[in-house]
C-alpha cells in the first residue's frame, strides 16, 4: 500500500461526500440531516429511469383517435 493511499472507510466517505444522491453530500455542506435526506432522495428520484409502459397504457394497438 502506498503511503498516500487512504483507508477504505475514508475513500468511501469522500465518495459519498461527492455524490449528490447521498445524504453525506449535503451534510458535508452544513445542511441538517433531515433536509439532507430529502435532498438526496429527490436527487435519486430524478436519476431513476422512467417506468416502462403498462399494458393499460398500450391498449388499443396504437389506433386511438381513428375512426372507420
Amino acid at each position: 500500500m502506498s503511503k498516500h493511499t487512504l483507508p477504505k472507510a475514508a475513500r468511501d466517505n469522500r465518495a459519498n461526500q461527492l455524490n449528490p444522491a447521498h445524504p453525506a453530500y449535503y451534510r458535508a455542506r452544513g445542511i441538517p440531516e433531515a433536509v439532507a435526506d430529502q435532498h438526496a432522495e429527490r436527487t435519486r428520484a430524478d436519476q431513476r429511469p422512467p417506468e416502462p409502459p403498462t399494458s393499460d397504457s398500450i391498449k388499443g394497438g396504437g389506433n386511438q383517435g381513428t375512426e372507420g
